[in-house]
């Protein structure tokens, strides 16, 4: 059963307070009463009640005084306190509100709208109470529910850290006896008279170990990019060199398949550029690889332009610097192929690690899709940009946007 509100009353009138303790018993209120106001806060301290009735001028602490030492304690500060004076102007009203008073009810009162007050302003306080203890209780609930992503997360971190070292030992070790078994095997290829059976078996061996060589760098090389291992070096080149550079290395894969290869390098760019020559040419090769791999037939074209800004592409008539103090310059290679394309779908995930064109166990094409990811991680290390263009059965262009000073 719900108990009866507990109602403190102070004021130095001893009539005021028998009338108002007649009023409210009657009308199911427990009444405790205070003849001046350090009896009150005494008071209520010790039984702290569901509202006080409090009058304006008594000796010692008048009511404002006496509301205001009430509002200071933390202990008490919830209850609401309603103000009896036959003060009625504005200017006491306002007093009284300043002070921390929920209401004013001047004398002398009407019955009715007083209980109606003390009722509406019990009702009110005790909503209040509901709604900050259930606050609390949610805030801590939330507080547990942020503690416990906070050491998922930590968990999370830390097995992706072991997992990339892992990836980064197992790597680093199996590149050393790969890198013996391809070099035997290059001696075989070289230096052996074999049989044509002998040679159609070595030079599948040579292929398949080079393949799993590509895929323990690629391993490797995320393992460091992710740690922050890998650091940038910054050399002197030409951007023709590198081009020419990894079409001499890639000529066995084009000679295996109907396809014609074409480069289109703007007469601006035939100058000597700083960067990470390394790291552009690793992005590239992986690039042109890949657009190799998913074309059967047709054309390749290696296109290298300058751009005004990385994402705005409307105007590559002419080389503006980044920088009128660092001389950067915006430029753009592009791979595109006449191959599979890709669906609009893949194409968001395509740079994410171990992401397929096709994922299935039965896909038409190998690897561990463990290249474009790397590319990224390479592109984002040189404050760069990567992406694609694409469309499914028309081909693709992959395109590198990468900052370079020119050597002048």
């Amino acid at each position: 059963m719900k108990s009866q509100p507990l109602v403190l009353i102070i004021d130095d009138s001893p009539v005021n307070l028998m009338l108002l303790h007649n009023v409210l018993e009657k009308h199911h209120f427990r009444v405790i009463l205070a003849e001046h106001g350090e009896q009150g806060f005494t008071i209520a301290k010790e039984t702290p009640p569901d509202i006080i009735l409090l009058d304006v001028i008594m000796p010692g602490w008048d009511g404002y005084e006496t509301c205001r030492r009430i509002k200071q304690d933390a202990s008490l500060a919830h209850i609401p306190i309603l103000f009896l004076s036959a003060l009625g102007d504005t200017e006491n009203k306002v007093r009284a509100l300043q002070a921390g008073g929920v209401d004013y009810v001047s004398k002398p009162f009407q019955k009715e709208e007083l209980l109606a007050r003390v009722e509406t302003h019990i009702e009110l306080a005790h909503l209040r109470q509901n709604l900050e203890q259930e606050v609390a209780n949610q805030t801590e609930k939330i507080q547990l529910l942020f503690e416990a992503l906070q050491l998922s997360y930590d968990k999370a971190q830390q097995a992706s850290m072991l997992k990339t070292e892992f990836l980064r030992n197992i790597s680093h070790e199996f590149l050393t006896p790969m890198n013996i078994v391809l070099g035997m095997t290059e001696m075989l290829l070289e230096d052996t008279p074999l049989t044509e059976e002998q040679l159609h078996l070595t030079t599948t061996a040579m292929k398949a170990g080079k393949q799993l060589q590509d895929i323990l760098t690629n391993m490797l090389n995320f393992a460091q990019l992710f740690k922050g291992e890998v650091k940038e070096v910054l050399t002197k080149f030409h951007i023709c060199d590198i081009i020419d550079h990894i079409l001499k290395r890639l000529s066995t894969s084009l000679g295996e398949k109907n396809l014609q290869i074409s480069t289109e390098i703007a007469p601006t760019l035939y100058s000597t550029f700083a960067g990470n020559q390394e790291g552009i040419y690793n992005v590239l090769i992986k690039l042109i690889d890949n657009a190799i791999k998913f074309t059967e037939q047709g054309q390749l074209v290696i296109r290298v332009q300058p751009i005004d800004k990385p994402i705005d592409l409307d105007d590559l008539d002419s080389m503006q610097p980044l920088d009128e103090d660092d001389k950067k310059y915006w430029i753009r290679f592009e791979i595109s192929d006449t191959g599979i394309g890709i669906a609009e779908q893949k194409q968001a995930y395509l740079f994410d690690i171990f992401s397929q064109v096709d994922g299935s166990s039965t896909r038409y094409y190998d690897g561990m899709g463990m290249g474009l990811a790397v590319a990224k991680l390479l592109t984002e290390s040189m404050g760069g940009q990567i992406g694609v263009n694409s469309q499914l059965d028309q081909g693709s262009t992959f395109w590198l946007n990468v900052p370079l000073e020119i050597v002048k």
